[in-house]
């Protein structure tokens, strides 16, 4: 009998503990996470516990020394434990604006032992804060605080299991424990949900609605026959892994983006790195959200927040928040300029040592129920750069120095003075300083920078450099300052670059940028010397690149620093030439049909007759043209003349010369289109008489060009 009592002692402490859950506990994995969070920013008036009898949800205090005025949300840390915390009244989420949010979970560290995750829900259930899933006696971790609880074999109906969720709900959920069981025996016990999952994942679909379930029916006949169902459960959007994905010990950084206009959710996980807080691809998935389905009453408002539960098994899940949707929606962003050059460096471009250097961030804020105030600048400034002075402006006019004296280790902490809103947007800090003289390539890491407040928290990295050594390149003529050459010829010019010593540079790391008349020849590498580096090169300039008279011939020398020599300058004096260009020498005139009456012939195009004149301007030329009559193979003349047309003039061509074009040269290289600047009623026509009979005549016409006497 004493027997019985104490047994019946132990059920109904169990009864108590699954009913009402564990008090409070700690434990090292729970104070580390604390100890190891990020910046965040206070939940204060921002999320609240929820009301539900047996939830143990709080918010704590972080105790890392590193971060300021940061609260997390501790979903669960114990067993049988439900835990929800729910945005307040006023600040729901607003379905018909683009949002976006970012936060910070943790896990616990406990892997393949974890159990069982926790979900973020968006909610419109008539029971407010008091939304909780319809338990029953025992708290079911596979609900992770919001599914339906399946714990009742006999079930064949999934709307009756989706009616024990959370109601009026969309859920992402974080399943750290594999529920794949298909022993009916086992429902209600963490052991049925996640049947096609093959490990921890994350996945999203609507508690209260019966298509997210499915009832599936199986057999046992051990110990005894019986039928009984489980449910499965739809995962869309889905992200999977191993037992490292989640509870692994380490925060896992959030990012959340809702588009009103497509009505689509995107999710970003493990986007951000939790050490160093540098920004990283992560795993992204976007889902449709059927509004319908959790604002039925079309209040475009819904309440969000997370939810937790734990069976036998447990893990510590905390979350902390960055940007929390309307409260303040503000960005960060960096920007390195070489002030020497006024280039801005990208990501993974290079600047000089020794060059003056500007490092700014720039904070901008754009909407939000709250000013976002008391910013604290935690700023991780570029390695190798001797920081001088720094100030702040902002976009009211209002600056103020910003003191070095604390510059540690290239890290700043300095509290903006002015709060930013929406009079006041925007802030600037620029540091300025002077590049280390390196003596190698020196790669400079991305570093990060947070600006944090209690109702805000964004990031912002300076790209990833390089920065160079400032090398003395000299270069000079080995052929002398100029040469003369004629039309048509390829010229060639020899120079020399001194390399620097001690760096190991060699003819092939030098790179030659010539010019000809301003306009860029190709670069190309000084080749290998005869047994040594001796920096000699050749620069050839093709003829077609020259013009008459004078050229001018630069170049400079690059090193792979991005460093550059002195300009050489050559000039190229190429003769001047007065030419007729007249291609294959053939012109053709139109096959005719003869009428038996006097007609003209239309010339046909190809005609090339050209006069390029290079000479000094001022000078003047004339072009004439003699030909021969036009007769078929057999001797016979054609009945008719070619002639000259000019503004109604004719004159017909015989040996004797006519002049059909002139000119006059200017400063630049003339090429006068003699022929192609007749039209159709002009230039050379042949005319036929009445007496012409059919066959193919040729004349032969012979062109002089003249150098005419100024």
């Amino acid at each position: 009998m004493v027997k019985l009592k104490v047994w019946l002692g132990i059920l109904v402490g169990v009864g108590v503990l699954g009913a009402g859950g564990t008090a409070a506990r700690s434990d090292a994995d729970y104070d580390q996470a604390l100890k190891t969070a990020p910046q965040g920013i206070a939940l204060e008036n921002v999320f609240t516990p929820g009301t539900a009898p047996n939830n143990q949800a709080q918010v704590v205090d972080v105790t890392n020394p590193n971060v300021k005025g940061t609260q997390a949300a501790r979903v669960s840390n114990g067993k049988r434990q439900y835990g929800a915390l729910w945005s307040t009244n006023e600040n729901v989420f607003d379905l018909t604006q683009d949002h976006s949010a970012s936060m910070w979970m943790y896990f616990g560290n406990t892997g393949k032992k974890a159990a069982d995750g926790m979900a973020l829900v968006f909610q419109n259930d008539d029971n407010g804060l008091a939304a909780s899933p319809k338990f029953g006696k025992t708290i079911s971790g596979e609900t992770l605080g919001v599914w339906g609880v399946d714990n009742n074999r006999k079930n064949t109906d999934p709307g009756a299991l989706a009616a024990l969720a959370i109601q009026n709900s969309w859920a992402l959920e974080f399943d750290t424990h594999l529920n794949n069981s298909t022993s009916y025996g086992n429902s209600g016990d963490a052991d049925s949900f996640d049947v096609s999952i093959k490990g921890p994942h994350i996945a999203s679909n609507y508690p209260g609605a019966p298509e997210t379930y499915e009832m599936v029916r199986t057999v046992t006949y051990i110990p005894i026959y019986g039928v009984g169902y489980y449910a499965t459960q739809a995962h869309a959007g889905l992200i999977s892994g191993d037992y490292t994905m989640l509870a692994n010990g380490a925060w896992h950084h959030l990012s959340l983006n809702w588009s009103a206009k497509a009505q689509e959710m995107t999710y970003t996980f493990d986007d951000k790195d939790p050490l160093t807080g540098e920004e990283k691809t992560g795993t992204t998935q976007t889902v449709p959200l059927d509004l319908a389905k959790i604002d039925p009453k079309g209040t475009n408002k819904v309440r969000w927040g997370f939810t937790g539960a734990t069976g036998e098994s447990y893990e510590n899940n905390l979350v902390l928040f960055e940007e929390v949707p309307g409260l303040v929606d503000a960005t960060a962003k960096t920007k390195v300029t070489d002030t020497t050059t006024g280039k801005t460096v990208g990501e993974g471009e290079s600047f000089m040592g020794t060059h003056n250097v500007q490092v700014d961030y720039q904070l901008d804020y754009f909407k939000g129920k709250q000013a976002w105030k008391k910013v604290e600048a935690q700023i991780q400034l570029p390695d190798h750069i001797d920081y001088q002075s720094a100030k702040i402006t902002y976009s009211d006019g209002t600056t103020a120095d910003v003191s070095l004296a604390d510059l540690s280790d290239n890290q700043v902490r300095y509290t903006l003075t002015e709060d930013l809103s929406d009079t006041n947007k925007s802030a600037v800090i620029s540091f300025t300083g002077k590049a280390e003289d390196v003596k190698g390539t020196t790669p400079l890491d991305s570093t990060v920078s947070t600006f944090a407040a209690v109702n805000g928290v964004v990031t912002t990295s300076t790209p990833s450099m390089v920065l160079n050594p400032t090398l003395d390149l000299y270069a000079l003529s080995l052929s002398g300052a100029g040469t003369e050459a004629e039309a048509g010829e390829d010229v060639s010019m020899r120079g020399l670059v001194v390399i620097p010593e001690g760096l190991g540079l060699g003819n092939s790391d030098m790179t030659v940028k010539p010019k000809i008349n301003g306009e860029n020849l190709p670069d190309f590498q000084i080749p290998e010397g005869e047994g040594d580096d001796s920096g000699v090169f050749t620069v050839t300039v093709p003829a077609a690149k020259l013009k008459s008279g004078r050229n001018k011939l630069t170049f400079v020398v690059g090193d792979p620093f991005g460093n550059l020599s002195n300009e050489v300058t050559y000039t190229i004096d190429v003769n001047r030439q007065l030419l007729l260009q007249t291609g294959d020498g053939t012109g053709a005139f139109a096959d005719t049909m003869l009428t038996g009456t006097k007609q003209k012939v239309r010339r046909l195009t190809g005609w090339q007759v050209e006069v390029l004149d290079t000479r000094e301007a001022g000078a003047k030329w004339s072009l004439q043209v003699t030909g021969t009559d036009f007769k078929r193979s057999d001797g016979t003349k054609l009945a008719g003349n070619l002639f000259y047309f000019d503004r109604g003039d004719q004159t017909p061509i015989t040996d004797v010369a006519t002049t059909v074009g002139t000119g006059t040269a200017t400063d630049d290289d003339d090429l006068t289109d003699v022929a192609g600047d007749w039209d159709d009623d002009q230039g050379l026509m042949l005319e036929l008489n009445s007496a012409a009979v059919h066959g193919d005549y040729e004349a032969q016409l012979t062109w002089t060009l003249n150098d005419v006497p100024s």
